[in-house]
């Protein structure tokens, strides 16, 4: 009983989370602020450590997922001003035809949803799936459906969203979490496309012919702040710049690779000049290349390099003021200001949970389960999501139940990384911004999301697990 206990007062201040959320509305960074300190002192942490215990893991979440979420504000808000999010949507609707302009839309949101979060690539581009539908008489389901869909999986399953990245830090195991990083990018990339397809031409194409959905009157179509004297972007342009960060990372992780199989030239791991012959000028030649490969392909650098691009060559080189820059940059960052409070204290949360021994106690108990790690954390997931609604709360708190099961899967933390996002693409739920984002939007009624949506997500996110199992055993 004694091993039990913190396990069980885990249990309990997440059902009091639930509560204070969803019954008494009560601020989720205010409630699991709270709950972090009700469950290290129930658990028996000495109550001067458990302020400490919460200061870390507020200080580790906000120095991981930070600066990443920030410049992914950033440049969602340039794609935005400067127009570049409609130009690849027009371009490939044209490009595909009318007849297959659904599938144009799912590409379109892959792409965009890469770097930019679900909410802002939502808005983004709901304006072009209601002229659409104006101009075709369709469904409006037909274009939101893959739209969401795109949206959602990238959202969940690909750094650099904040969801995904702290699961990568919190789950990494013995191994570097900048290896685990590129693993998830490019892993969670390409099983993301086979499970927007299932869910678009599955149950999502026979629903959307089902329900003839129109654009709604009651509620203006949302706008974009693009600046109308801005000539937009090329197509080949605005294509780079919202997968450079995937490019990049790509390229980074690829030559680690091939280095630990020792598949590399020479001339990749050798500095071109050695270090006493370097000046004070040309100091960056003392490193080999390999290392500035593997300095591009970090998450941070992935990012900041398209975002400064973006600002330059979407802005700045098309006629934005330096002021105009900085009022994009501002709004940005307005953008996820309070979202970071709610990462931090979700961080926080899971350092208790470690810090009090319940997810010690939680990964020895999985392991006694008769399936495999895989299933256990996705079904932790799975609740996690339906009990508290956002995407990325619900990865987080998951992931700090697990993290002591990570230490006992090396080797397979990127696996165990993606069982865990795809299990909070199960369901969404009214606690969840999206799920009124969707209704609202999508002129759809509560039962209609609850239902019919989430049982387009449901299929997507089991084929998920499929996947990871089969993975498993190849691996």
């Amino acid at each position: 009983m004694e091993s039990s206990w913190p396990a069980l007062c885990t249990l309990a201040a997440l059902i009091a989370l639930l509560v204070l959320i969803i019954r008494y509305q009560v601020n989720a960074f205010v409630a699991l602020l709270v709950v972090s300190l009700g469950l290290g002192l129930a658990a028996g942490l000495p109550p001067e450590r458990v302020v400490d215990v919460i200061a870390k893991g507020v200080g580790d979440i906000m120095r991981d997922v930070a600066v990443i979420l920030a410049l992914g504000a950033m440049l969602g808000r340039m794609l935005e001003a400067c127009g570049a999010a409609e130009v690849i949507a027009r371009t490939l609707i044209n490009t595909f035809g009318e007849k297959r302009a659904s599938l144009a839309i799912l590409v379109a949101a892959y792409l965009i949803g890469i770097p930019v979060l679900f909410n802002v690539g939502f808005l983004l581009l709901m304006p072009i799936m209601y002229r659409l539908q104006k101009e075709t008489g369709r469904s409006l389901l037909y274009f939101m459906l893959p739209l969401s869909f795109s949206l959602g999986i990238t959202h969940s399953l690909v750094p650099p969203h904040p969801g995904i990245v702290g699961a990568v830090n919190a789950l990494h195991g013995q191994a570097d979490a900048g290896k685990i990083m590129v693993q998830t990018i490019i892993f969670g990339s390409l099983m993301g496309v086979p499970l927007v397809l299932l869910g678009w031409f599955g149950p999502g194409l026979w629903w959307s012919r089902q329900q003839h959905v129109t654009v709604p009157e009651h509620m203006a179509a949302p706008a974009t702040a693009q600046d109308s004297r801005i000539v937009p972007p090329s197509f080949f342009m605005s294509v780079l710049i919202v997968t450079l960060p995937l490019l990049l990372s790509v390229a980074g992780f690829g030559a680690q690779l091939m280095q630990d199989l020792k598949l590399l030239p020479p001339w990749l791991t050798t500095p071109l000049l050695a270090k006493d012959e370097v000046s004070p000028w040309f100091w960056w030649l003392g490193h080999a290349p390999l290392r500035w490969l593997q300095f591009l392909g970090k998450p941070t650098m992935a990012l900041l390099i398209p975002t400064g691009l973006a600002f330059l060559l979407m802005g700045a080189r098309r006629g934005l003021s330096a002021d105009k820059l900085a009022a994009i940059a501002g709004k940005g960052l307005n953008d996820v200001g309070s979202m970071l409070f709610l990462f931090g204290a979700a961080g926080g949360f899971k350092e208790v949970i470690q810090a009090s021994g319940a997810g010690a106690f939680i990964a020895e108990q999985m392991r006694e389960l008769p399936f495999s790690p895989l299933v256990s954390a996705y079904l932790v997931a799975v609740l996690m999501r339906i009990a508290l609604g956002s995407a990325t709360a619900s990865i987080l708190t998951a992931s700090a139940l697990l993290v002591q099961v990570a230490s006992n899967m090396p080797g397979q933390e990127t696996l165990l990384v993606l069982a865990v996002a795809c299990g909070v693409t199960f369901m969404t739920q009214p606690a969840d911004s999206g799920f009124w984002m969707v209704k609202e939007f999508g002129n759809l009624s509560v039962r209609d999301v609850m239902v019919r949506f989430n049982a387009c997500r449901i299929p997507m996110s089991l084929a998920g697990l499929g996947l990871l199992l089969v993975a498993e055993t190849l691996w």
